[in-house]
Protein backbone atom coordinates (compact mmCIF):
# COMPACT_ATOMS: atom_id res chain seq x y z
CA UNK A 1 0.00 0.00 0.00
CA UNK A 2 1.00 3.35 -0.49
CA UNK A 3 2.40 5.50 2.04
CA UNK A 4 0.41 8.18 3.22
CA UNK A 5 2.22 11.43 3.75
CA UNK A 6 0.35 13.14 6.24
CA UNK A 7 -0.43 16.13 4.45
CA UNK A 8 -3.53 17.62 3.88
CA UNK A 9 -6.02 19.39 1.35
CA UNK A 10 -6.27 23.01 2.38
CA UNK A 11 -9.52 24.09 3.20
CA UNK A 12 -8.86 26.72 0.23
CA UNK A 13 -8.69 23.70 -2.34
CA UNK A 14 -12.22 21.90 -1.47
CA UNK A 15 -13.59 25.50 -1.64
CA UNK A 16 -12.17 26.44 -4.90
CA UNK A 17 -12.74 23.02 -6.63
CA UNK A 18 -16.27 23.32 -5.69
CA UNK A 19 -17.13 26.48 -7.20
CA UNK A 20 -14.35 25.86 -10.55
CA UNK A 21 -17.78 24.51 -13.02
CA UNK A 22 -19.65 27.38 -12.16
CA UNK A 23 -16.39 29.82 -12.72
CA UNK A 24 -15.67 28.02 -16.55
CA UNK A 25 -12.32 27.17 -15.24
CA UNK A 26 -10.96 24.34 -17.60
CA UNK A 27 -7.57 23.51 -15.39
CA UNK A 28 -6.87 24.16 -11.25
CA UNK A 29 -3.47 23.55 -10.38
CA UNK A 30 -2.47 22.29 -7.03
CA UNK A 31 0.98 22.06 -4.94
CA UNK A 32 2.32 21.19 -2.24
CA UNK A 33 3.31 24.25 0.58
CA UNK A 34 4.32 22.98 3.94
CA UNK A 35 2.24 20.38 4.99
CA UNK A 36 -0.91 21.35 3.05
CA UNK A 37 -1.62 21.25 -0.84
CA UNK A 38 -2.95 24.27 -1.47
CA UNK A 39 -4.59 26.09 -5.07
CA UNK A 40 -2.54 27.09 -7.37
CA UNK A 41 -3.05 29.17 -10.91
CA UNK A 42 -5.98 28.63 -13.29
CA UNK A 43 -6.55 28.39 -16.65
CA UNK A 44 -10.10 29.59 -18.18
CA UNK A 45 -11.96 27.54 -20.36
CA UNK A 46 -11.82 28.89 -23.95
CA UNK A 47 -12.18 26.20 -26.78
CA UNK A 48 -12.36 22.67 -27.07
CA UNK A 49 -10.72 20.55 -24.69
CA UNK A 50 -8.30 19.57 -27.08
CA UNK A 51 -7.31 22.90 -28.03
CA UNK A 52 -7.26 24.40 -23.90
CA UNK A 53 -4.56 21.30 -23.52
CA UNK A 54 -1.93 23.10 -25.55
CA UNK A 55 -1.96 26.23 -22.98
CA UNK A 56 -1.43 24.03 -19.68
CA UNK A 57 2.21 23.56 -20.73
CA UNK A 58 2.35 27.93 -19.56
CA UNK A 59 1.66 26.91 -16.18
CA UNK A 60 4.30 24.39 -16.10
CA UNK A 61 7.93 24.65 -14.87
CA UNK A 62 10.93 22.89 -15.47
CA UNK A 63 11.67 22.15 -11.33
CA UNK A 64 8.56 22.45 -9.53
CA UNK A 65 5.97 19.28 -9.31
CA UNK A 66 2.27 20.24 -9.29
CA UNK A 67 -0.99 18.72 -9.56
CA UNK A 68 -3.63 19.63 -12.05
CA UNK A 69 -7.45 18.93 -11.79
CA UNK A 70 -8.79 19.37 -15.61
CA UNK A 71 -12.49 19.70 -15.94
CA UNK A 72 -13.21 17.70 -18.74
CA UNK A 73 -16.18 17.70 -21.44
CA UNK A 74 -18.62 15.91 -19.57
CA UNK A 75 -18.05 18.03 -16.39
CA UNK A 76 -16.34 15.37 -14.93
CA UNK A 77 -12.47 15.26 -14.02
CA UNK A 78 -8.88 14.26 -15.06
CA UNK A 79 -6.40 14.54 -12.35
CA UNK A 80 -3.06 14.52 -13.37
CA UNK A 81 0.31 14.56 -11.71
CA UNK A 82 3.24 16.50 -13.46
CA UNK A 83 6.99 15.54 -11.51
CA UNK A 84 9.14 16.99 -13.57
CA UNK A 85 13.07 15.27 -13.72
CA UNK A 86 14.42 18.24 -12.67
CA UNK A 87 12.19 17.95 -9.53
CA UNK A 88 14.53 16.86 -6.22
CA UNK A 89 13.54 12.73 -4.52
CA UNK A 90 11.75 14.55 -1.49
CA UNK A 91 9.39 16.17 -3.77
CA UNK A 92 8.82 13.50 -6.05
CA UNK A 93 8.34 11.22 -3.47
CA UNK A 94 5.81 13.81 -1.81
CA UNK A 95 3.80 14.37 -5.04
CA UNK A 96 3.69 10.24 -5.21
CA UNK A 97 2.34 9.36 -1.22
CA UNK A 98 0.00 12.47 -1.49
CA UNK A 99 -1.82 12.09 -4.28
CA UNK A 100 -4.82 9.49 -3.08
CA UNK A 101 -5.00 11.94 -0.15
CA UNK A 102 -6.01 14.81 -2.82
CA UNK A 103 -8.68 12.85 -4.77
CA UNK A 104 -10.27 11.31 -1.64
CA UNK A 105 -10.93 14.44 -0.27
CA UNK A 106 -12.03 16.00 -3.10
CA UNK A 107 -14.20 12.99 -4.05
CA UNK A 108 -12.97 10.52 -5.78
CA UNK A 109 -15.92 9.85 -8.05
CA UNK A 110 -15.42 13.28 -9.80
CA UNK A 111 -12.73 11.54 -11.45
CA UNK A 112 -12.69 9.72 -14.29
CA UNK A 113 -9.10 9.78 -16.21
CA UNK A 114 -5.82 10.28 -14.25
CA UNK A 115 -2.49 11.43 -16.39
CA UNK A 116 1.08 11.37 -15.62
CA UNK A 117 3.53 12.83 -17.20
CA UNK A 118 7.21 14.07 -16.34
CA UNK A 119 7.83 17.02 -19.34
CA UNK A 120 5.54 19.70 -20.03
CA UNK A 121 4.84 18.54 -23.67
CA UNK A 122 2.92 15.32 -21.81
CA UNK A 123 0.03 18.12 -21.18
CA UNK A 124 -0.65 19.62 -24.48
CA UNK A 125 -2.77 18.22 -26.81
CA UNK A 126 -0.73 15.72 -28.45
CA UNK A 127 0.49 14.42 -25.24
CA UNK A 128 -3.15 13.89 -24.33
CA UNK A 129 -3.78 12.25 -27.82
CA UNK A 130 -1.10 9.75 -27.21
CA UNK A 131 -2.59 9.56 -23.23
CA UNK A 132 -6.14 8.36 -24.91
CA UNK A 133 -4.85 5.85 -27.18
CA UNK A 134 -2.71 4.26 -24.87
CA UNK A 135 -6.07 4.33 -22.19
CA UNK A 136 -8.32 3.20 -25.23
CA UNK A 137 -6.54 0.36 -26.17
CA UNK A 138 -4.26 -2.57 -25.40
CA UNK A 139 -1.94 -1.78 -28.06
CA UNK A 140 2.13 -2.10 -27.13
CA UNK A 141 3.12 0.90 -25.04
CA UNK A 142 5.68 2.70 -26.67
CA UNK A 143 8.88 3.64 -25.65
CA UNK A 144 7.89 7.52 -24.26
CA UNK A 145 4.87 5.46 -22.75
CA UNK A 146 6.74 2.87 -21.18
CA UNK A 147 9.38 5.31 -19.63
CA UNK A 148 6.36 6.96 -18.35
CA UNK A 149 4.89 3.51 -16.80
CA UNK A 150 9.08 3.07 -14.96
CA UNK A 151 8.94 6.44 -13.54
CA UNK A 152 5.50 5.89 -11.87
CA UNK A 153 6.18 3.01 -10.80
CA UNK A 154 9.57 4.07 -9.37
CA UNK A 155 7.60 6.78 -7.46
CA UNK A 156 5.11 4.76 -5.83
CA UNK A 157 8.15 2.58 -4.61
CA UNK A 158 9.60 5.23 -2.79
CA UNK A 159 5.89 6.08 -1.27
CA UNK A 160 5.42 2.75 -0.28
CA UNK A 161 5.75 2.14 3.77
CA UNK A 162 8.83 0.24 4.55
CA UNK A 163 8.77 -3.11 6.33
CA UNK A 164 11.44 -5.59 7.20
CA UNK A 165 9.44 -7.80 4.81
CA UNK A 166 9.90 -5.41 2.02
CA UNK A 167 13.35 -4.46 2.76
CA UNK A 168 14.75 -5.98 -0.52
CA UNK A 169 12.46 -3.68 -2.56
CA UNK A 170 13.85 -0.59 -0.75
CA UNK A 171 17.53 -1.23 -0.45
CA UNK A 172 18.71 1.09 -2.30
CA UNK A 173 15.40 4.18 -1.23
CA UNK A 174 18.56 6.36 -0.08
CA UNK A 175 19.94 9.55 -0.40
CA UNK A 176 23.94 9.25 -1.21
CA UNK A 177 25.83 9.08 1.56
CA UNK A 178 28.67 11.67 2.04
CA UNK A 179 32.30 10.52 1.85
CA UNK A 180 32.72 11.95 5.33
CA UNK A 181 29.62 9.70 6.33
CA UNK A 182 31.09 6.53 4.74
CA UNK A 183 34.61 7.26 6.83
CA UNK A 184 33.04 7.56 10.11
CA UNK A 185 30.55 4.51 9.36
CA UNK A 186 34.09 1.95 8.63
CA UNK A 187 35.74 3.72 11.89
CA UNK A 188 31.82 2.66 13.82
CA UNK A 189 33.04 -1.16 11.66
CA UNK A 190 36.20 -1.58 12.81
CA UNK A 191 35.48 -0.21 16.71
CA UNK A 192 37.58 2.96 16.59
CA UNK A 193 34.08 4.63 17.16
CA UNK A 194 31.44 3.52 19.30
CA UNK A 195 28.69 6.21 18.36
CA UNK A 196 27.89 7.83 14.98
CA UNK A 197 24.82 10.16 14.77
CA UNK A 198 23.56 10.99 11.17
CA UNK A 199 21.10 13.01 10.00
CA UNK A 200 19.31 13.92 6.26
CA UNK A 201 20.20 16.96 4.57
CA UNK A 202 17.04 17.20 2.06
CA UNK A 203 17.79 20.49 0.89
CA UNK A 204 21.00 19.06 -0.59
CA UNK A 205 19.91 14.98 -0.19
CA UNK A 206 22.86 13.67 1.30
CA UNK A 207 23.41 11.94 4.66
CA UNK A 208 25.88 13.72 6.67
CA UNK A 209 27.14 12.79 9.97
CA UNK A 210 26.38 15.17 13.42
CA UNK A 211 29.08 13.37 15.26
CA UNK A 212 31.77 10.69 15.19
CA UNK A 213 33.44 9.85 18.20
CA UNK A 214 33.67 7.69 21.65
CA UNK A 215 31.01 8.01 24.39
CA UNK A 216 31.81 7.25 27.77
CA UNK A 217 28.17 6.03 28.80
CA UNK A 218 24.85 5.44 27.81
CA UNK A 219 23.28 8.83 29.09
CA UNK A 220 26.19 10.79 26.86
CA UNK A 221 24.55 8.96 24.09
CA UNK A 222 20.91 9.94 25.00
CA UNK A 223 22.55 13.51 25.30
CA UNK A 224 23.93 13.74 22.07
CA UNK A 225 20.51 12.34 20.10
CA UNK A 226 18.55 15.49 18.80
CA UNK A 227 15.10 16.28 20.63
CA UNK A 228 13.46 17.89 17.73
CA UNK A 229 14.39 16.68 14.46
CA UNK A 230 14.71 12.72 13.38
CA UNK A 231 18.18 11.08 13.54
CA UNK A 232 19.95 7.71 12.62
CA UNK A 233 22.45 6.88 15.37
CA UNK A 234 25.00 3.77 15.11
CA UNK A 235 25.97 2.73 18.90
CA UNK A 236 28.38 0.01 20.43
CA UNK A 237 26.65 -1.15 23.31
CA UNK A 238 29.19 -1.78 26.09
CA UNK A 239 31.03 -2.91 23.11
CA UNK A 240 30.04 -6.21 22.25
CA UNK A 241 26.27 -5.46 20.66
CA UNK A 242 26.08 -3.09 17.50
CA UNK A 243 22.68 -1.14 17.87
CA UNK A 244 20.98 0.90 15.03
CA UNK A 245 18.85 3.97 16.74
CA UNK A 246 16.13 5.41 14.84
CA UNK A 247 14.87 8.67 16.48
CA UNK A 248 11.83 9.88 15.34
CA UNK A 249 10.43 13.16 17.57
CA UNK A 250 7.06 13.56 17.36
CA UNK A 251 7.62 17.69 17.67
CA UNK A 252 9.12 16.75 13.97
CA UNK A 253 7.83 18.32 10.87
CA UNK A 254 5.79 15.65 8.33
CA UNK A 255 8.35 16.04 6.10
CA UNK A 256 10.92 14.75 8.14
CA UNK A 257 9.65 12.04 9.61
CA UNK A 258 8.51 10.71 6.09
CA UNK A 259 11.82 11.08 4.21
CA UNK A 260 13.84 9.52 7.43
CA UNK A 261 11.22 6.44 7.49
CA UNK A 262 11.14 6.03 3.82
CA UNK A 263 15.26 6.06 3.64
CA UNK A 264 15.59 4.10 6.76
CA UNK A 265 15.83 0.41 5.54
CA UNK A 266 17.68 1.43 2.18
CA UNK A 267 20.28 3.39 4.93
CA UNK A 268 20.84 0.39 6.84
CA UNK A 269 21.55 -1.76 3.99
CA UNK A 270 24.22 0.64 2.94
CA UNK A 271 25.81 0.81 6.21
CA UNK A 272 25.86 -2.95 5.95
CA UNK A 273 27.76 -3.02 2.78
CA UNK A 274 30.36 -0.76 4.69
CA UNK A 275 31.11 -3.20 7.33
CA UNK A 276 28.64 -3.24 9.97
CA UNK A 277 25.92 -6.29 10.81
CA UNK A 278 23.51 -4.96 13.40
CA UNK A 279 22.60 -7.07 16.44
CA UNK A 280 19.66 -4.72 17.72
CA UNK A 281 17.44 -2.17 15.87
CA UNK A 282 15.46 0.63 17.98
CA UNK A 283 12.92 3.15 17.04
CA UNK A 284 11.85 5.44 19.48
CA UNK A 285 9.40 8.61 19.70
CA UNK A 286 11.78 10.67 22.07
CA UNK A 287 15.27 10.49 22.87
CA UNK A 288 14.77 10.67 26.55
CA UNK A 289 13.44 6.52 26.03
CA UNK A 290 17.61 5.76 25.36
CA UNK A 291 18.16 5.46 29.40
CA UNK A 292 20.34 3.00 30.24
CA UNK A 293 17.69 1.09 31.94
CA UNK A 294 15.89 0.85 28.60
CA UNK A 295 18.91 -0.04 26.45
CA UNK A 296 19.89 -2.56 28.78
CA UNK A 297 16.82 -4.29 29.02
CA UNK A 298 16.22 -3.78 25.15
CA UNK A 299 19.38 -5.87 24.14
CA UNK A 300 18.75 -8.45 27.20
CA UNK A 301 14.79 -9.29 26.27
CA UNK A 302 16.38 -9.45 21.78
CA UNK A 303 19.46 -10.95 23.17
CA UNK A 304 19.52 -13.42 25.43
CA UNK A 305 16.79 -16.20 25.36
CA UNK A 306 15.52 -18.27 28.84
CA UNK A 307 16.90 -21.56 28.96
CA UNK A 308 14.24 -24.38 29.43
CA UNK A 309 15.40 -27.37 30.28
CA UNK A 310 13.32 -30.69 28.88
CA UNK A 311 11.08 -32.50 31.16
CA UNK A 312 12.37 -35.94 31.54
CA UNK A 313 9.67 -38.75 30.13
CA UNK A 314 7.77 -40.57 32.93
CA UNK A 315 6.43 -43.91 32.56
CA UNK A 316 3.47 -44.11 33.39
CA UNK A 317 2.25 -46.29 36.63
CA UNK A 318 0.21 -49.49 35.50
CA UNK A 319 -3.62 -49.92 36.53
CA UNK A 320 -3.78 -51.19 39.97
CA UNK A 321 -0.59 -50.88 41.32
CA UNK A 322 0.99 -48.03 43.63
CA UNK A 323 3.69 -46.17 42.62
CA UNK A 324 7.13 -47.12 42.98
CA UNK A 325 8.70 -45.00 45.88
CA UNK A 326 12.60 -44.85 46.59
CA UNK A 327 12.98 -45.43 50.54
CA UNK A 328 14.76 -42.40 51.92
Amino acid sequence: MAHQSGIRVSSALESQFRSVSTDGIRVLQAHISGESVEPGATQSQHSTLLDDFDSIPKLLNDTTPCYLLIRLDTDKWAFATYVPDGANVRSKMLYAATKATVTRTLGESHFIDTMFGTAQDDFSSAGYKRHRVHAESSAPLTEREQELERIRDDESKVAEAPTMDSRRSHARAVYPLHKDTKRAIREFASGTVNFVLLTIDSQKETVNVEYAGSVQSHDEMKQRVPQNVPSYALYWFDGSTRMFVYSCPSSSSVRERMVYSTFRHGFTECVRDLGVEFDIRMEVDDPEELSAEALESEVSSRLVKPVVAQPKFKRPVPPNRRPRTTPS
